[in-house]
């Protein structure tokens, strides 16, 4: 293997490498960006929830003093009842009465419908309570192990970095200008393997030539313009 081959593949190594560091940098902070989104939208239906939970309870409530007042209603009337002066008058009062107990009665099972779903409510509250913990942990404990990780991880890019403008000397002349408006364009995939004659980026085969010159060290640039080189033991 020729001195040009194995530094194109250390270089395509450290390329790779240093892309999946600098991912893993950038990545930790979108974590926890979609980590906080979580949590809003756990905070934003907990919210919600409290809010239709309070709507419930004043309805329950104003159920709860219609009866009370539809009650005193009835007591009153009782009160006229004894001392209605005719039989009409008597019937009406009755009349009334009776109305206003059926009333009452489909109000009775009116409250305890709207208690049963304050109860329904509550326990969905709670439950939204504690979605918002879970995902406000998950954001803090995620947002600590980014940041713990971040001077480690721009330590790695910066050694890697000089590594790679080592072993990117190399490359000089037109074939270094190719090489940078490649790796600044597509990173480690600037470089493509060959697999016997297949190049393994775009899966077209290299002519006969070309092999010739990989393995007597000249820089081969695929029609696709990967910049070629030939993996270990190939």
């Amino acid at each position: 293997m020729t001195d040009m081959n194995v530094g194109l593949r250390n270089l395509h190594g450290l390329l790779s490498k240093l892309g999946e560091v600098r991912e893993e940098l950038a990545r930790g902070p979108r974590q926890v960006k979609a980590r906080e989104a979580l949590m809003q939208k756990a905070e934003a239906e907990l919210a919600s929830k409290r809010e239709a939970l309070k709507q419930a309870k004043a309805s329950a409530d104003r159920k709860a003093l219609d009866l009370k007042t539809n009650e005193g209603k009835i007591a009153g009337l009782r009160a006229k009842l004894n001392a209605a002066s005719s039989n009409k008058e008597f019937d009406i009062i009755k009349g009334q009465i009776e109305a206003d107990t059926v009333a009452n009665s489909v109000l009775e099972d009116e409250i305890l419908e709207a208690l049963e779903t304050v109860d329904r409510m509550q326990i969905a509250v709670g439950e939204a309570e504690q979605q918002v913990t879970q995902t406000r942990e998950e954001r803090d404990k995620r947002a600590k192990e980014v940041a713990a990780a971040e001077a480690g991880l721009k330590s790695q890019i910066s050694e890697l970095e000089v590594k790679v403008k080592d072993a990117e000397k190399i490359l000089s002349g037109d074939a270094a200008a190719n090489y940078r408006r490649l790796v600044d364009a597509y990173g480690a995939d600037a470089l493509a393997a060959v697999d016997g004659t297949i190049c393994t980026n775009c899966y077209v085969a290299i002519t006969p030539q070309m092999r010739v010159g990989l393995n007597s060290g000249k820089v081969i640039f695929c029609n696709c313009s990967r910049l070629l080189f030939v993996p270990e033991g190939k």
